[in-house]
This record gives C-alpha cells, structure tokens and sequence, in this order.
C-alpha cells in the first residue's frame, strides 16, 4: 500500500487574532480510484499553530489522482478556530503532488462560520 504525506499550513494572521487550533482535526481524501476513510490528525502537544507547517504520514490504499479532499474540526478545546492556508497531499512511492488551497477559517465565530471545508486540487 502506497504511503501519502500530508502537509498542513495553518496560516498567520495579525496579533492578537489566533489561527491554531487546538480541536481534532479530520481528513478525508477523495482520489479517481478511491475515498479514503476519514482521517485523524492528532493535534497532541503544539500541533496546528499559527504560520505552522504539520506533516502527517498514513499508509492508503492506491487512491489514483486526489481531486478532493474534505477537512473539518470538532470544535473542542479553549481555542478551535482555525485559519488553513493549504494543504499538500505527496505520494510517497511516485513523488505525485497535490496542493489544495484554502485561505479561510475553520471556526463558529470567524468567516462564514464553517468548520468544515471541501476543497479542490489546485
């Protein structure tokens, strides 16, 4: 089974408005062969923090090309509101990539209010 990296980029906003997290982030990742299962980023310790980069690294069943990916967060913790730049898919074995852009919150009380967000590969 191939092996996909994946890069968040929490973006940065000005002083005094915060765009970590520290909620549950989910991924799921939708490819031309296959859906992934809904993914857990385990945000343990200092994860998602302001003008951040995070990688994760799960082993998948061949998804062929990602179109789409769906992220979302739970809303917990003392400060779930989230500003994601992108996120970037590899894959591992062929050295593939897809970059996925967001530029907007993940929060209640923020933007438009989502804490979800389908995107499109770029």
């Amino acid at each position: 089974m191939p092996k996909y990296r994946i890069e968040i980029h929490t973006g940065s906003r000005s002083p005094g408005s915060f765009a970590s997290t520290d909620a549950n982030v989910y991924l799921t990742l939708l490819g031309t062969r296959a859906t992934s299962d809904e993914l857990v980023l385990e945000s343990a310790g200092t994860r998602f923090g302001q003008d951040s980069l995070d990688e994760f690294t799960h082993q998948l069943a061949d998804l062929g090309d990602i179109t789409r990916i769906r992220v979302r967060h739970d809303n917990c913790g003392l400060g779930p509101g989230w500003f994601l730049e992108a996120i970037t898919i590899r894959h591992e074995d062929t050295a593939q990539r897809w970059d996925f852009p967001c530029h907007r919150w993940l929060a209640r009380h923020e933007d438009d209010g989502e804490i979800e967000r389908t995107l499109d590969a770029a």
